[in-house]
């Protein structure tokens, strides 16, 4: 039998007095509406599993899966529901977007065994930048009275809105907001450093109830937990196996320890239209959703100028990378070996059925520095087509920084090119 398992790190736990006819697909877009990191439609229901059951016993169907939660779950309290004249406030960077939802209140930072946060900044914040930014970091509140959001700093991260740097004093925010971070020892007023990462900062305002989701309230208590999920497997078991042995299997896979604390729950996703008064839990049982929690990665974007619906994206990790970019050997084949091929942006540009091949077919190179967090261009040695970063000419085997608003060209001169690029370095959730 194959079936899915995930660890959940952190949870919390919600306890709610509804009515009668609520139904779970409405439960979850109420929650979805609320929580920063929830988009779901239905929940799951979870029953807890006892080490000594085998697989057998609990009857898994089609589309089940189990979910050990490291930790006893936290509890904790919704927030009010959003009214007309409220604002959403969004953090946007890149692809990547994190709303406020219905929470007031925000505390942005890194997130601990002792110490939780509504946004993490490891969605925004590529790994080599973490050991520089503060634990917690920047506090966002809604004033309910002025109906204004106001930012306020915590730590010791240099932190520029609107190139106005923020010290320990709150001050508002407007529609629209530029947020910049910095190292602690760092000049933010100062061009040659370098922000570890922009976002824009957008508030929306909630303009009818019927934006907004409302729950009826009642007498039957439905309990929910939110979970933070981090290792995944995939399991092929015997029906005959017990679930300790799993445990210790999945354990051992996973690299971790799994102590008093833990606990196994067998998930099954519910029907969006299942009544609340239809369902009957035993007192262990609960209502579940997973945050869709998701961390930055370096992301280098070669935009067409000629055509910038056409962009390239380049992904690097934790460590150090290089991308090879190039074209294709014919237009009926191509190179594996490119991790971009511009045959596209050649034939668009040339117009002509063997445009693609006015570039070399190995151009030049792309690197990521991880301990600098820094992308540099590099011509290739046999490259027969100049290379130029904004209007200067590269130099084979002398590597260019590239920021963004940088322009790539390859051509015979800036102006007679082939290829034109606008560089965008950013971070993207994967």
């Amino acid at each position: 039998m194959r079936v899915s398992a995930k660890v959940a790190t952190q949870r919390q736990r919600y306890f709610l007095k509804l009515g009668e006819s609520m139904r779970i697909g409405k439960l979850a877009r109420y929650l979805s509406q609320q929580e920063a990191f929830i988009d779901t439609s239905t929940l799951e229901l979870a029953r807890p599993v006892q080490p000594q059951q085998r697989v057998q016993d609990i009857d898994i169907q089609a589309g089940d899966r189990l979910v050990i939660f490291a930790a006893p779950p936290g509890n904790a309290e919704l927030p009010a529901p959003l009214n007309p004249g409220d604002k959403v406030i969004k953090l946007i960077v890149g692809d990547t977007v994190v709303s406020s939802r219905g929470k007031k209140s925000l505390l942005i930072g890194k997130p601990d065994p002792s110490r939780e946060v509504d946004i993490d900044v490891r969605t925004f914040i590529s790994p080599k930048q973490l050991n520089f930014i503060s634990r917690e970091t920047l506090r966002l509140e809604f004033d309910e009275r002025s109906k204004t959001w106001y930012a306020q700093r915590l730590g010791r991260t240099r932190i520029l809105i609107n190139n106005f740097e923020l010290q320990n004093d709150r001050i508002p925010l407007g529609d629209e907001s530029t947020l910049k971070l910095y190292r602690a020892n760092e000049e933010p007023t100062n061009p040659a450093f370098r922000p570890m990462v922009e976002l824009k900062m957008v508030t929306e305002t909630v303009q009818s109830r019927d934006d907004i989701i409302y729950l009826e309230q009642g007498d039957i208590g439905v309990t929910i937990h939110v979970g933070v999920e981090k290792d995944s497997a995939t399991l092929n078991i015997s029906e005959n196996v017990a679930f300790g042995q799993v445990i210790t299997g999945l354990a051992s896979h996973m690299k971790m320890r799994m102590d008093g604390e833990y606990q196994l729950t067998h998930m099954r996703l519910l029907p969006p239209q299942t009544q609340l008064s239809s369902l009957t839990l035993a007192p262990d049982e609960f209502l579940y959703a997973a945050r869709t929690q998701s961390f930055a990665t370096n992301v280098l974007v070669l935009r067409d100028l000629n055509n910038r619906e056409r962009k390239y994206e380049l992904v690097a990790g934790p460590e150090d990378d290089e991308k090879l970019i190039g074209r294709r050997p014919e237009a009926a084949i191509e190179d594996p070996e490119l991790d971009v091929d511009l045959y596209d942006t050649l034939m668009e540009r040339s117009g002509t059925p063997n445009g693609f091949k006015g570039m070399s077919r190995r151009q030049f190179r792309v690197f990521y520095r991880a301990s600098e967090n820094t992308w540099w261009a590099q011509m290739e040695e046999r490259a027969s087509v100049p290379l130029y970063v904004n209007n200067t000419r590269a130099a084979a085997g002398t590597p260019v920084q590239l920021t963004s608003g940088d322009v790539i060209s390859v051509g015979a001169t800036v102006e007679n090119y082939v290829a034109r690029l606008e560089v965008e370095i950013t971070a993207k959730a994967d």
